[in-house]
Order: C-alpha cells, then sequence, then structure tokens
C-alpha cells in the first residue's frame, strides 16, 4: 500500500487528513518543522521533521526527496499550507519522481495561488467579485481607491499570503478611512497587495465548497457549508462552522474551478451579500482547509478520494451530504465567545446555538486523544 505524506503537521487540517486516511488503514507520516507538531503525536501517524518550506524552501525538498526514496512504492503528498506547494513547484520533477503529487502543474498552480489570477477566471464566467484595485508599489493607495470607485472601509489583501501572514499574524489589514489606508500600504506594499472593499455581513455569510478533483476535472468528493464564527472576527480562520448541502453552490463554484482548470483538494470561499444575495468570491485555496475534518464527519471523505485517485484506485461518491452538523475548535472558540459575550458582541444564545449536537473538535477525539492532550498541555504552558 502506498503511504500517504502530509506536510506541514501543525495545524487543525493536517490532523483532519491524518485521521481521515488513518482511520481507513492508509499507513501515514506527518511532517513538519517543529518536531512537537499537532498530527505528529497522532495515534495514525509517525512524524518526520523536516525543514521549513517558507524558511528554507530546497532544505524542505530535500528532506521530501530524501524520505520518498525510502519507499519502494511513491507515497501520495497532501499539502496543508500554499508554502509546501510554492517549495516544490519549481523542483517538481524531482518530487513527481518518487512520490505521487495529486495536484495541478506548476504552471497553473501559480495562476490559481495569484488572487488576481483567481479574480480574472472569475470574471471570465461572471462569479462575482469585490470591488478591488491593485495599485503599483510606489502609487498613491488613496489615489487608487478613489480612482476605482470604491468604498471604506477596505482590506489589504496579498496576492500570495504566506508571509504576509507571518509577518502580521493576520489575514489582512484594514482600513477604514484614508489615513489608516495609508498607514496600511506603507507596512504591506512590498507584499503586492490588492486593495478591496469589504462585503458586508456577519461571519455565518462565508460559505465554502471543498472538493477533489480529478487530472480531467472529475467532481470525485464535494461538500458545502459555512462559517458560523471566526478568530478574529471578520477576518480570521473558523472556530465554529457547520454543513449544509447545497447543490446549485457547489455547482458555482465547481465552474470557477472548471475555469482555472483545476486538479486537486480545494476550498472555494465566497461571502453572501445581503444587500443582493450574490456570493462573491473570497479566494481559492488550492489544498486542505482548517475544518476539512467536517467533510469527513459527513461522509465526504475528501483525503481518502483523493488517495484513491493518486494510487489509481476507483473512488465511487455519493453526490449529497448530511446538513446541520457543527464543527467548533473549542479551545479557541470557548475563550473568545465568552469575551465577545460579555462584551455585548455576541449573544449567549447565538453562542450556544454553535454547539448544538451534532458536533465534532478539531482537534479533541476520544478516540485519538494524543493530540488534545498535547494540545491542552500546550496552552498551559503558554497561558503559564
Amino acid at each position: 500500500m502506498n503511504t500517504a505524506v502530509v506536510l506541514q503537521a501543525s495545524g487543525p487540517n493536517a490532523l483532519g487528513i491524518v485521521r481521515s486516511l488513518g482511520r481507513m488503514g492508509v499507513e501515514v507520516i506527518a511532517t513538519d518543522q517543529d518536531p512537537h507538531a499537532l498530527a505528529m503525536s497522532s495515534r495514525y501517524a509517525r512524524g518526520e521533521v523536516i525543514a521549513d518550506p517558507l524558511a528554507d524552501p530546497d532544505g524542505f525538498v530535500d528532506g521530501l526527496l530524501r524520505l520518498g526514496h525510502s519507499h519502494s512504492e511513491p507515497p501520495v503528498l497532501f499539502a496543508t499550507h500554499d508554502e509546501a506547494i510554492a517549495a516544490i513547484g519549481p523542483r517538481e520533477a524531482e518530487i513527481d519522481a518518487v512520490f505521487r503529487r495529486p495536484w495541478n502543474d506548476w504552471a497553473q498552480m501559480q495562476v490559481t495561488m495569484d488572487k488576481s489570477g483567481q479574480h480574472a477566471a472569475a470574471k471570465r464566467i461572471g462569479f462575482p467579485v469585490p470591488a478591488t484595485v491593485v495599485p503599483g508599489e510606489d502609487d498613491d493607495p488613496v489615489g487608487a481607491v478613489e480612482a476605482a470607485g470604491l468604498r471604506y472601509p477596505v482590506i489589504l489583501k496579498p496576492e500570495y499570503s504566506p508571509e504576509f501572514r507571518r509577518v502580521f499574524r493576520a489575514q489582512v489589514l484594514e482600513a477604514d478611512g484614508p489615513a489608516a489606508l495609508r498607514d496600511a500600504w506603507t507596512k504591506a506594499a512590498r507584499y503586492g497587495p490588492q486593495i478591496q472593499e469589504v462585503i458586508p455581513g456577519g461571519d455565518d455569510q462565508f460559505w465554502t465548497l471543498g472538493s477533489y478533483r480529478s487530472r480531467s476535472g472529475g467532481r470525485l468528493a464535494s461538500f458545502t457549508g459555512r462559517k458560523l464564527r471566526q478568530w478574529p472576527p471578520h477576518f480570521g480562520t473558523a472556530r465554529a462552522a457547520e454543513s449544509h448541502w447545497d447543490p446549485a453552490f457547489a455547482e458555482r463554484c465547481h465552474e470557477l474551478l472548471d475555469a482555472l482548470d483545476f486538479h486537486g483538494i480545494s476550498q472555494v470561499e465566497v461571502k453572501r451579500d445581503a444587500r443582493d444575495g450574490r456570493d462573491y468570491l473570497i479566494e481559492v485555496n488550492p489544498r486542505s482547509w482548517l475544518w476539512i475534518s467536517l467533510a469527513t464527519a459527513c461522509g465526504v471523505n475528501i483525503p481518502y478520494a483523493c488517495y484513491r485517485d493518486a494510487i489509481g484506485s476507483p473512488v465511487i461518491g455519493r453526490p449529497g451530504h448530511r446538513s446541520g452538523k457543527r464543527w467548533t475548535l473549542i479551545t479557541r472558540h470557548a475563550v473568545a465567545s465568552a469575551r465577545e459575550v460579555r462584551r455585548h458582541q455576541w449573544s449567549a444564545r447565538a453562542a450556544a446555538s454553535t454547539l448544538r449536537p451534532p458536533v465534532i473538535d478539531a482537534v479533541l477525539d476520544p478516540r485519538d486523544p494524543r493530540p488534545g492532550v498535547a494540545h491542552l498541555a500546550r496552552m498551559v504552558r503558554r497561558r503559564g
């Protein structure tokens, strides 16, 4: 049997992949630069330390190649962050000699990873995108916003985000007026960010299609759902989410992936605008996303569909899935919710509704307790 190798195993998305594959009997190796990465402690994986793909991309690929050469059958790769894909890209021929890499070749993947490439594909098929302008590094951002007719508040969003996120510890920078925009631009201009109008609405208006598509574009596994709450609110990552099967929404998002000629695991995220009911593209993440384990819990095992397709085995999927199942990252969600209720930023009833059964946790699982114990111990050490 081919082994699965999960790249950058520090987060809940990596743990979700490990568990989704391990429970199907697949041997899994979890890799990370941190020997204490979350998914390395899972009962379903063994850990392997390799270099950071952002700080040392060649060291990362060299370590991956050594791992690949140690197996008689080519292992199947699973990426959890953009930087691993970007590090592999220029050397994909070497990687492909010893691994099965179930995503687009680098030339096409660069288009998908670039926010402008995503917007161009969306516009070709009439998929709504937020009003956006991309100034040059030396341009006046306020003048560019005024010329494009954008309304405040706006966000600065990087074309390619890994280094931006590590520097600012945020997905985007916000600006509610010209002075704030100039300040944010001074900090972020070297990352070539887009400036984008904010689509109004709460965290529960962020909807997702998560899927795996074969090299020929076959839609082998599809899941739809929405966030319930983010951390930080408005422009963060999910801390609570729920499943909701919407075949029409799934079809629209697959049409965008068709336009991008996309192959692999991905998340298409949109924000639903209450003013006109339209879904505006937020981004296409060309790999697994944070709450992928909810799809598996609803009967759509996206990692396993990807694995079987990569090794040439038939994939039999059924359309649709269970709606109304919830997912939380409870260690973050409980603390943030309590704070928001205290500050009258959220109601206790709304917070409680996100925990209605059936609900699963991103990390805590009695069938695989060690990651949860390690996660809680790390939180206690940080607070101490």
